[in-house]
């Protein structure tokens, strides 16, 4: 069973899928930016890492399907809840 967690960035639709073999993709816009099978990132070290127009995101994943995103410097996401909302 896949997880998934997905936010809205100004215009910007960021969706990050764990999937059941253990790997995690991050898209943009349903564009692919990033991909890895390593779920166990240092704290400070985001797990995938994306930059499309001039946004980059950092997103930090556990193997026990915690996620949290950081939007430009600025978390917009964490613990699989959006908590704030960010824009352009």
């Amino acid at each position: 069973m896949a997880n998934e967690w997905t936010v809205t960035y100004g215009e910007h639709h960021i969706q990050v899928v764990k999937t059941s073999a253990g790997s995690a993709h991050l898209l943009v816009d349903g564009e692919l930016l990033d991909a890895t099978n390593d779920l166990y990132a240092a704290e400070d070290d985001p797990a995938l890492v994306g930059v499309q127009n001039n946004i980059r995101i950092d997103v930090f994943l556990t193997p026990y399907s915690q996620v949290a995103i950081r939007v430009n410097g600025t978390w917009i996401a964490e613990g699989g809840r959006v908590y704030a909302a960010a824009s352009d």
